[in-house]
């Protein structure tokens, strides 16, 4: 399969598993099965301003500056 093919593939695919897996937790009532939940369950360890915490501001920053403005490619 040609990587032209494949890559747009695999992003569907894993788009379409990560929707199967949060709407599926949301919607059986088990909210705490949701990727959120896991990461706040890290942050619940330690509630000081962590290397985790940083880390998904920096991403969330840098993901709104990319998908919005075009930024940082």
């Amino acid at each position: 399969m040609r990587a032209s093919l494949a890559y747009p593939l695999l992003w569907i695919a894993w788009i379409a598993a990560f929707l199967a897996i949060e709407l599926t937790a949301l919607w059986s009532g088990h909210p705490q099965f949701t990727l959120s939940d896991y990461v706040w369950r890290l942050e619940q360890i330690n509630r000081a301003w962590t290397c985790l915490r940083f880390f998904i501001a920096a991403f969330c920053v840098w993901l709104f500056f990319h998908m919005v403005f075009r930024l940082f490619t």
